[in-house]
Order: structure tokens, then C-alpha cells, then sequence
């Protein structure tokens, strides 16, 4: 019996017992397994912590601050009471951690001691974060160790292997579209009410993109500086909150490198940061009263592999950006980001990243018409918050 068999009848057995006692032998359908998930056990377990001990401490603060944000979210029924919380007491505590490393945990967090509240709610999603972030650790782990390229792309396929076996928790490896977490009804209500901690999430998607485009340089040295780099930008953004991106990172402007040679990975990631969004909004969302429901229903839409794929053309940015290039990408907004996605070459894109604010406004106009047909729902929704903010007003 391999150790996935063993571990699934080990989750099983208590529920096996229950059972009876509760008289509907049709339960059984409908209990969540909740066994626990492992990496591979390989030589490169636990690179990352002994040959990047700060990066290390700064995923394990950047867990901390999911689970923390989720936990607020959903116990706190009072709306200004969980922004303060959120935006004052919790984003002074990740900001300490990552102004000061010594101060983050030097072992990964069990959510469930973080988040006890919030892991309870929709446990299938808990258990497809879990596993996704194994596999970006799992990751790290071969990237920081000294083995040469072909053996580390040997274990990544692997490891991804792995993940795959798990299908019920894995994020697919083709991009889902950005109507699901830009243009539905609920979609960008929790970065309006959240803003600073919204840009600390997608710095943390910044950071972890950046790494696994880093880190894919063989040479030790010049490893050890691009991470040393990526890591200050990181640390810059909550130095100075102006700095922190305006708009969703992805793998086709942050790590074309890592895009190219494993796409399914890169993609798959793409999709874990996109549903993080989707995620806070359900929680966030005051009219959303069935958490787990909500959830749900978004889940399964993601993780089926052929529904609601993203057509935008998404063409890669040129390698070797500058650190400028990088900070004036992140400064870009929600819809200078989606101008940039259907635009037809990466010299445009370029080209656009480095305009002027003013011509850049100008560019977005005239490729407006591209965004609605690309994503159906973009008119409807920004008719809905024009409206919306008219109200406010």
C-alpha cells in the first residue's frame, strides 16, 4: 500500500465510525476527506531554508498574512471594525516581518493555528491553497540548491507530477479568464475597501513570481544576487506603500523566463493568485452570506480544466527588465495592466509600460473596444461601479 492509500484510509476511519451512529449511511458522500497533503521527500528538501534563510522567513510571514486576512475577514461582522483590523493591525505586523526578518517565523505556519476559523469554511479550498503552495515551495527547495540544470528539471517535472496526481486539488495548468476575478458581480469589492492590504497580496504574488524567475540562474553568485535584489525590492514596497503594485502580477510580466520553460507551472500559479482575489471578495463581501456556497461554486470553476479559459494574446515582456522597469510595471493600473494583456507584441507592450501617464490614458482608450470584446462582463461591471461611485458621490 503506497503512503496516499495509507493516509486516505487513516482520514477515513473516524468518519467509517461515525457513520452508524448517525443513521444516514448517505453522509458518506458528503464528508470532505481531509487527509493530510506532503511533498515529494527529496535531496533538495529544506534548500531554500538553509541557502536563503530571509527569503524562507518571508514566505512563512507571507502565509501568516493570508491566513491572518481571511480570519479577520470572516469573524469580524463589523465592516469599519475589520478594515481597521486589517489595514492597521494587521498590515503593521506583516510590515514589521518583512522590515525586519528576524522577526518572521523560522518555521512555515499550519494554517489551522493561524486561521482556525476560516479553514473551516470551505475545506476543499484550504486543502487546493495547501497543496498549491507545497508545490511552490517544493519549488524553491530545488531551485536553491547547487545540483546542475538538468537534474533540478528533472525534479521540478516531478514534483509537478506530484501535484498532478492530486487533481481534486490542483489548479489547472491553462489560465482562467480575467472575468472571474476582475468583472463579476461581487469582484473588486475588497480591494476598494482594503486597498493597502490588497497591494500587500499582490506584493507577496510579486515577490513569489519574481523568486521562481531569479532563482532559475545556475550560476551561484549571480543566483544569490538576483535574490538579494528581489528580496530589497520586496522589502521597498512596504518601506514605502507607494510602491506596492496597482494591479495584479502575473507570470507573463514578472517571470517570462519561468513562463517559457514550464508553462503549466507558471499558469497554474497565475491561477492560485487570481482565486486568493476571488476568495477575498466572497469574504469581504457583506452581501455573500453563504461563504462556503460562494466558494464552492467559484472553485469548481477553476479547477475545471476546460471552462472559462482566459483568450486574451498575453504576450511575454522581454527579459532582463531594469529594477525601474519593474517598479513603473507595477504602478500601472487595473486597466492599463488589461490594455497591456491584448496588445499584440511585446515591443508595444514595452513601449507602453515606458509613456508618459498621459499617453498612456490615451492608449487605454483606444484599445477599450479590444478589452470589452476580450472579456464580455468588463462594460457591465465598470457601468456597475460608475454607477456606483455616481451613488456614492
Amino acid at each position: 500500500m503506497n503512503r496516499r492509500s495509507f493516509l486516505g484510509l487513516l482520514a477515513a476511519a473516524p468518519v467509517a465510525q461515525r457513520l452508524p451512529l448517525l443513521g444516514e449511511l448517505e453522509a458518506a458522500a458528503q464528508i470532505e476527506r481531509r487527509g493530510e497533503l506532503h511533498p515529494l521527500v527529496g535531496p533538495y528538501n529544506y534548500a531554500l531554508k538553509k541557502n536563503y534563510s530571509t527569503v524562507y522567513r518571508y514566505l512563512n510571514a507571507v502565509d501568516i498574512g493570508h491566513a491572518q486576512l481571511a480570519e479577520v475577514l470572516l469573524t469580524t461582522r463589523d465592516e469599519e471594525r475589520a478594515i481597521h483590523r486589517i489595514e492597521h493591525d494587521t498590515w503593521d505586523m506583516v510590515r514589521e516581518m518583512f522590515l525586519d526578518p528576524r522577526k518572521a517565523p523560522r518555521l512555515a505556519p499550519a494554517e489551522e493555528t493561524v486561521a482556525p476559523e476560516s479553514t473551516k469554511v470551505a475545506w476543499r479550498l484550504n486543502q487546493a491553497f495547501d497543496w498549491t503552495h507545497i508545490l511552490h515551495r517544493q519549488i524553491y527547495d530545488i531551485l536553491a540548491t547547487d545540483f546542475p540544470a538538468d537534474r533540478k528539471h528533472k525534479y521540478i517535472l516531478e514534483a509537478y507530477a506530484w501535484y498532478r496526481s492530486e487533481p481534486r486539488r490542483a489548479f489547472p495548468p491553462k489560465l482562467k479568464t480575467h472575468d472571474l476575478m476582475e468583472h463579476q458581480w461581487f469582484s473588486q469589492y475588497w480591494r476598494e475597501k482594503y486597498p493597502q492590504f490588497n497591494g500587500a497580496i499582490w506584493a507577496y504574488h510579486w515577490y513569489q513570481l519574481r523568486l521562481n524567475e531569479v532563482m532559475l540562474e545556475q550560476n551561484r553568485p549571480a543566483r544569490d544576487a538576483a535574490v538579494a535584489e528581489a528580496t530589497a525590492e520586496f522589502r521597498a514596497m512596504f518601506e514605502d506603500p507607494n510602491l506596492l503594485p496597482k494591479h495584479m502580477p502575473m507570470a507573463h510580466t514578472i517571470a517570462t523566463r519561468f513562463l517559457a520553460e514550464y508553462p503549466d507551472i507558471a499558469l497554474c500559479f497565475d491561477n492560485l493568485h487570481s482565486f486568493h482575489d476571488i476568495y477575498n471578495d466572497i469574504l469581504a463581501h457583506p452581501k455573500i452570506t453563504d461563504k462556503e456556497s460562494a466558494v464552492y461554486k467559484q472553485l469548481d470553476a477553476f479547477l475545471d480544466p476546460v471552462q472559462a479559459l482566459e483568450t486574451a494574446p498575453m504576450r511575454p515582456l522581454p527579459p532582463g527588465l531594469s529594477r525601474e522597469d519593474h517598479r513603473r510595471l507595477n504602478q500601472l493600473s487595473h486597466l492599463e495592466h488589461m490594455a497591456m494583456m491584448v496588445m499584440s507584441s511585446s515591443d508595444e507592450q514595452l513601449a507602453f509600460l515606458r509613456q508618459p501617464a498621459a499617453e498612456r490614458v490615451a492608449t487605454v482608450e483606444r484599445l477599450t473596444p479590444v478589452i470589452e470584446r476580450t472579456w464580455p462582463n468588463f462594460e457591465k461591471k465598470h457601468a456597475e461601479m460608475g454607477h456606483a461611485a455616481h451613488q456614492h458621490h
